[in-house]
């Protein structure tokens, strides 16, 4: 099967989940939804999503906004169009909700 933007993008969904789910692999998710996936595919989408998300947070950390009391975060404009460059499967979706859990993680 080829991995596809539609594939990409729930593999990066799973890859957000809070709970029981939180920081794990999402090859066994994923192959539920996909099992035509092979463990190859598989593995090679957790190991892009865990970039995805990597570089996602060290963006948003690494890239304060000072202002007022509290620390801001950079505009998320800016923060798509850094990803997209080297993300261009993404989705608007997939983007906020990164982009969320970024800035939640910047400021623990």
């Amino acid at each position: 099967m080829k991995l596809n933007d539609e594939i990409l993008n729930q593999a990066l969904l799973l890859s957000m989940e809070f709970g029981e789910n939180w920081l794990q692999p999402v090859n066994k998710r994923l192959s539920k939804i996909y099992p035509g996936l092979s463990d190859n595919e598989l593995v090679g989408c957790n190991d892009l999503c865990a970039e995805v998300n990597k570089d996602a947070h060290r963006l948003v950390y690494e890239n304060p906004v000072p202002g007022g009391p509290e620390i801001g975060f950079m505009d998320f404009e800016l923060f798509s169009t850094q990803l997209l460059k080297k993300f261009a499967w993404m989705s608007k979706e997939n983007l906020q909700r990164l982009y969320s859990q970024s800035c939640y993680y910047a400021r623990k």
